[in-house]
């Protein structure tokens, strides 16, 4: 027997039909997310373990790279006195432990081995002829020498290079197994050497008095386990952070001189202005440097690698200068790219078992539906609709990761965030405002089978699509708005929320066409 056109049992399998199809397009999305993360982790690379070698007025800057392509691999960059990235990124695929910068040529330290490398390409390979590995490496010009240091059979031990030639080993003192080793040296005075033992709550020092190693005194820094030390003007300065140190606005780094430094000083903490809308906002390592007149850092993050200064004179912040800034590595769309490629992932992977919950009870109303008068159009659910808002949320993201870099906003107390928060929130009304007054949907709602209208079915009007979307600002962006949005689609028998009340509008499911 033919059925009739109006049969409720065609639409109800229109609508099966539609979301079947939409669960098989979200399965090849997800399917080809995952592939793009396989296939090009580097597209978010993940930096730590930063070590800063002063060159000049330049500075060489060598990190530790994690990507899905490499398990462990190292990055070295060279940097301006403006800290402007110089070139490319050389990329090393083995873990440097060490760098040693002299003119054009410079030897990478892997362990036990090293590389020569003229003018950035490998001139040849050798071994140091040693059981230990290289932890830190630095150049003495005023004397024309270079010293290395690491761990070796309990104990902390150096060489030195003098005239070409590597000496025999030094030790400097009995050590348990260290978990980082830094040196560094200052203007007509030998090599400061500074480690922290496994377990340890304290950093221990030594200096080199022109015949022998002198053990210095101790800084203590708790469980904090990211520090650095330089040494200045006959100072020692110890810079660490602990992660209670960080807030969404500042970044702060503690600040320590030796006990018997000629010009002792206070502990002192070291705010820095943090930017907005960081991608990874942990901290996994910190270098320090001094260049000039300045105490540089380098911090890294996650996805991101940042500088900050102190003048050496005072070691003081300066609230309207003090904030760590970026130094652009990788291209915006590599990182946006990157950040995006995840949360698309895990929202299509949600939207699978959402759809597949649908169809379970589409399957399960057909049943029943058969001998049914023909429904009116079925409202959309709480959980479709923020799915889809969220969905549109994610397409705008690149608008909202480009703002502050285009406007150079690095914090919230920057008077131009005003205008990174007016344009997104611009942005978005625009989208929201044209795509449904003029087709009746965003491409989130398109997506999972939304569409908007009036309160009597019909096409949305002008009036009804400018004040759902004004009202937005209201009911869907501000934290406190949203409760209420929220509590209105539940209480309304439309599950209207404040915009579709004044507006005059619901959302409902998009059936398709009547066969």
């Amino acid at each position: 027997m033919a059925q009739s056109p109006a049969s409720p049992s065609v639409r109800v399998s229109e609508f099966y039909e539609r979301k079947r199809r939409l669960a098989y397009h979200f399965a090849w999305v997800s399917m080809t997310l995952l592939l793009v993360q396989l296939s090009m982790g580097s597209v978010l690379e993940f930096y730590s373990h930063p070590r800063a070698t002063p060159a000049g007025d330049s500075v060489w800057l060598l990190h530790r790279c994690l990507t899905q392509e490499e398990s462990d691999g190292s990055r070295l960059l060279l940097l301006d006195p403006a800290f402007k990235l110089q070139g490319e990124a050389l990329r090393l695929l083995d873990t440097v432990t060490a760098v040693l910068p002299e003119g054009r040529e410079m030897t990478v330290f892997y362990g036990s081995r090293a590389a020569l490398l003229t003018d950035l390409k490998s001139s040849r390979t050798f071994e140091l002829g040693q059981k230990w590995d290289v932890l830190a490496a630095l150049g003495d010009p005023a004397r024309e020498t270079a010293w290395i240091f690491g761990w070796s059979e309990g104990k902390i031990v150096a060489r030195r290079r003098d005239k070409g030639a590597w000496a025999p080993e030094i030790s400097i003192t009995p050590s348990g197994l260290v978990d980082r080793l830094s040196a560094s040296i200052d203007t007509g005075a030998g090599p400061l050497v500074a480690w922290r033992e496994k377990d340890s709550t304290k950093v221990k020092t030594a200096l080199f008095d022109g015949q022998t190693f002198v053990l210095r005194p101790e800084f203590e820094i708790g469980d904090a386990t990211i520090w650095d030390v330089v040494r200045s003007q006959g100072r020692t300065l110890l810079s660490f952070y602990r992660l209670e140190d960080r807030s969404f606005e500042f970044v702060t780094i503690r600040l320590e001189c030796c006990a018997d430094c000629p010009a002792p000083m206070a502990a002192k903490k070291i705010a820095f202005a943090d930017p907005v809308l960081l991608v990874g906002r942990k901290v996994t390592g910190l270098s320090s440097v001094v260049l000039g007149d300045r105490l540089r850092y380098l911090v890294t993050r996650p996805s991101t690698i940042m500088t900050g200064a102190v003048p050496l004179a005072t070691l003081q912040t300066d609230p309207a200068a003090a904030r760590l800034l970026t130094i652009t590595v990788e291209p915006a769309w590599r990182k946006i790219i990157g950040s995006i490629t995840p949360i698309l992932l895990v929202f299509c992977s949600i939207s699978m078992v959402f759809i597949g919950v649908t169809l379970l009870r589409e399957r399960a109303r057909v049943a029943t539906a058969l001998l049914l008068p023909a429904p009116e159009p079925a409202l959309s659910s709480l959980l479709a609709r923020a799915m889809a808002y969220t969905l549109d949320l994610i397409l705008l993201l690149p608008v909202l990761f480009a703002l502050p870099g285009l406007l150079d906003v690095s914090d919230m107390d920057d008077p131009r965030f005003l205008w990174v928060v007016l344009i997104w929130l611009g942005t978005e009304f625009i989208y929201h405002f044209v795509m449904e007054w003029r087709l009746g949907w965003t491409f989130g709602k398109r997506i999972l089978g939304m569409r908007v209208t009036g309160i009597d079915g019909q096409r949305l009007t002008l009036r009804g699509a400018l004040l759902r979307n004004l009202a937005r600002i209201i009911d869907a962006q501000v934290p406190f708005g949203v409760i209420l949005g929220v509590a209105l689609m539940l209480k309304t028998q439309r599950r209207q929320r404040l915009g579709d009340v004044v507006g005059r509008t619901m959302v409902v499911q998009d059936l398709g066409p009547q066969i």
